[in-house]
């Protein structure tokens, strides 16, 4: 059952910080479900991506889990606040899940590298600015003696410093100038618990960590849904490629709150 919330102060926090935890998103059963379909999933090797971090990443489960994953377009948990911002222009853009089951430190990054750069990148007078938007529901435990979700203070509304740029694409150099700069900034540490869902902007920088050991049988794990205010162009600098999203669920139902 989903924790009754303060949608006004929700909104609040999350328009001033951009980014926002929701207890309780997720039942218990649900989260079981999710756990036993990414981890038989991992132990048979059946993952598109395993990184230098220690990100093990699920990327064809819109085809692969379609009713799971379905659950979670839209959720009710985080629907409210999707719709008060993107409107029916909220397109799912992709839904990815990853287990950590190794030493596990994500490098600094932003979801949408391109945010405050979107007008150079269009090449036009008039070009749209475009939202995007997180959200992360996580299906393990994250005490701080466990782990942590740590976005920079403050860092909603103000764009990264000049000649950062072509410093944050995907490193494991921690002595990269935009990890360093990351690190020197004001954080704040989320921890959320199996259940919980993170709903933030994806232009915020952020960083995941793994801190000490998973209880047995049950490494740290998360499903992650991107969404994009349409339209945008397949060149703008993303973590994510739209592409199979599109493939799978067709134009017209990547938009959760079309009709």
């Amino acid at each position: 059952m989903q924790t009754p919330v303060d949608y006004s102060e929700h909104m609040r926090h999350l328009n001033e910080q951009g980014f926002l935890l929701i207890e309780g998103a997720l039942s218990a059963d649900k989260v079981a479900q999710w756990q036993d379909v990414l981890y038989g999933m991992y132990e048979r090797g059946e993952y598109e991506i395993d990184n230098s971090v220690g990100n093990v990443a699920f990327e064809k489960l819109l085809a692969l889990q379609p009713d799971l994953a379905g659950e979670l377009i839209g959720h009710e948990s985080v629907a409210a606040y999707l719709k008060a911002v993107l409107g029916r222009q909220c397109q799912l853009r992709s839904l990815r899940a990853h287990v950590n089951p190794r030493a596990y430190k994500q490098e600094w990054h932003m979801d949408f590298y391109d945010y405050h750069y979107q007008r150079e990148r269009a090449e036009g007078h008039q070009p749209l600015i475009g939202l995007c938007m997180n959200t992360t529901f996580y299906l393990t435990d994250n005490p701080p003696e466990r782990g942590r979700l740590t976005f920079l203070k403050d860092y909603f509304k103000q764009p990264i410093p000049d000649g950062m740029i072509q410093h944050m694409g995907y490193t494991d150099d921690r002595s990269n100038p935009f990890q360093t700069w990351c690190d020197d900034q004001e954080h704040v540490d989320l921890h959320p618990q199996a259940g919980d869902v993170v709903l933030f902007y994806s232009h915020v920088p952020h960083q995941g960590a793994k801190v000490g050991e998973d209880p047995a049988g049950r490494p740290r794990a998360n499903v992650v849904l991107h969404y994009q205010q349409n339209p945008m162009f397949p060149g703008i600098n993303f973590v994510s490629n739209p592409q199979f999203t599109l493939d799978t669920l067709g134009y017209a139902g990547t938009f959760p709150f079309a009709n």
